[in-house]
């Protein structure tokens, strides 16, 4: 009875030690995460665009070539129908990103090949913006520079940092990224994308829209 008794406690206390703690559990939680994360950056381009939900996702794959700088042999592409860019390095894919383009009418962004003509960090429309008072408050959003002003207020230009000019009064800048045409021509791009873009390009590369 003895020896059954001391077989019976050495067990349990073998399925008791067998259990992970919460420290190991939670820490085989974050290895897992991490190995997730992994997983999802060192997906190939060719896997990040065969996804079904490419053409909706908000995510931006980043190749190799992001760490090159090469302004003289770099070129931006915006993709109208998938409303996603692709940074180019030395004729290699550096980045795939979201992009917001114009909503159609008279705001669609024309296709065709540009080059960036102008870069400014801080950046404000002159066309589209709001009207405000001598301290700064908004009177009347959602505006035009030509609409007839409140009294007291004057026009303050919408932030467009990080901007690219490419093609007339269209560029490129960070701004609200939505999964369809939204903007009044120029091309939205998150800030984590739109930076990189900005350091890896310089007046003359090329942008084309297509």
């Amino acid at each position: 009875m003895k020896q059954l008794f001391c077989l019976l406690t050495s067990l349990l206390l073998c399925v008791a030690c067998s259990q992970p703690t919460q420290e190991e559990m939670i820490r085989t939680g974050e290895q897992m995460d991490a190995a997730a994360r992994n997983k999802r950056v060192s997906r190939t381009f060719e896997e990040f665009i065969a996804s079904p939900q490419y053409r909706m996702s908000r995510d931006i794959w980043r190749g190799a070539a992001i760490q090159q700088y090469s302004p003289r042999n770099t070129r931006v592409e915006i993709l109208l129908d998938q409303q996603r860019g692709r940074l180019y390095i030395n004729n290699q894919i550096a980045m795939d990103f979201p992009a917001c383009t114009g909503k159609g009418g008279a705001y669609e962004t024309p296709r065709g090949r540009f080059r960036i003509s102008e870069k400014k960090l801080e950046h404000r429309s002159s066309l589209y913006g709001s009207y405000v008072n001598a301290a700064g408050a908004v009177v009347k959003g959602g505006v035009r520079s030509s609409d007839a002003a409140p009294a007291g207020s004057h026009f303050q230009g919408t932030k467009m940092p990080y901007w690219m000019r490419f093609n007339g009064a269209i560029g490129m800048h960070t701004g609200t990224v939505l999964r369809e045409g939204a903007s009044h021509g120029c091309v939205r791009i998150p800030p984590e994308a739109c930076s990189i873009i900005y350091a890896k390009t310089a007046v003359g590369t090329p942008v084309i829209v297509k």
